[in-house]
């Protein structure tokens, strides 16, 4: 009996090696993720972050009106004033400057939806957005993003090329195209929300795109930051119940790497375990401004995830 045992142990060990190299090769014989697969993504996420920002440009620039409008009346004012009896810190200055306050968009940025968790993306687009110049009208900002807008559809064009000999399902290509379209029609009926949504939906087929390519990235990471990201959209409709269900497949998606995580860095796996844990009793509670603090925490912490290697 003991010598069966032992001999069944090999034979599993057997498979189990055997399993494990046909997926080795299997990965290998992939082919290499094209460059224009992750710029797609990046641009997708940089659109959603300058969509995201129209509000809070949108403030700046009324604010930067509103002041130089307090200026133009000064300057009216003090027309009459001899310019000796101006201080001369004052009369140093070009008339324009004088009294003018320094505005700066990062200012206005309290009522994003998604902006705070897209910073952590580290895309170097998305964070020049708060040093960038004011717009002297918001139709600026949204032309950039019509920019922005042709570029994702030309490399979506590139992409669709390059996947011809790869067996992605046509279902996903054609739901990519589909919210593709939405979202141009959103962008340019300057629908703020929907815009976000369908950019969205589009980041979770680009990381369905990358499981049929040798990837530098963990598609699983780019599905559950997409996943996070729907829940917040999810719960600014007041969608709560469905914010907490898509939030609990979230959750679900963690253990299938929880072991090897919690034997390699307990810590990591446990910040992200608690923090999800915390971003649902903010739902739960309907606590919007609590869970714009919870969610971009989420996002970190499944960043942190990519540094544990297989």
């Amino acid at each position: 009996m003991r010598k069966f045992a032992i001999l069944f142990l090999c034979v599993c060990f057997l498979f189990s090696g055997c399993a494990k190299k046909e997926e080795k090769q299997a990965e290998n014989s992939m082919p290499k993720e094209p460059e224009v697969l992750s710029s797609l993504e990046e641009s997708i996420l940089t659109l959603m972050a300058k969509v995201d920002m129209m509000p809070s440009m949108n403030k700046a620039l009324e604010e930067k009106k509103k002041d130089e409008a307090i200026v133009q009346q000064k300057e009216l004012l003090l027309a009459d004033v001899s310019n000796d009896r101006l201080s001369e810190k004052d009369r140093s200055k070009p008339p324009e400057e004088k009294e003018m306050k320094q505005i700066k968009i990062s200012d206005f940025t309290q009522d994003t939806i998604l902006y705070d968790i897209l910073k952590s993306e580290n895309i170097k687009d998305i964070n020049e957005l708060e040093k960038g110049e004011i717009p002297s009208k918001l139709e600026e900002s949204w032309m950039d993003v019509k920019k922005d807008l042709i570029k994702i559809h030309k490399s979506w064009n590139e992409l669709e090329a390059k996947m011809v000999d790869v067996p992605v399902e046509k279902e996903a290509m054609d739901n990519f195209e589909n919210n593709l379209n939405l979202l141009t029609s959103s962008i340019d009926s300057y629908d703020i929300f929907n815009s976000l949504v369908y950019a969205n939906n589009m980041s979770k087929y680009t990381a369905d795109f990358k499981t049929y390519f040798k990837s530098p990235t963990n598609n699983d990471i780019d599905k559950m930051k997409y996943s996070i990201r729907k829940v917040v959209l999810l719960a600014q409709m007041k969608e709560f119940e469905e914010a907490i269900k898509s939030l609990d497949t979230t959750v679900q998606m963690v253990p299938m790497k929880g072991d090897k995580m919690y034997s390699k860095d307990k810590e990591i796996y446990l910040k992200l375990k608690y923090s999800l844990e915390d971003l649902k009793k903010s739902i739960e509670n309907k606590d919007l401004k609590l869970m714009a603090i919870k969610a971009p925490i989420v996002i970190e912490n499944i960043n942190e995830t990519e540094n544990i290697k297989e």
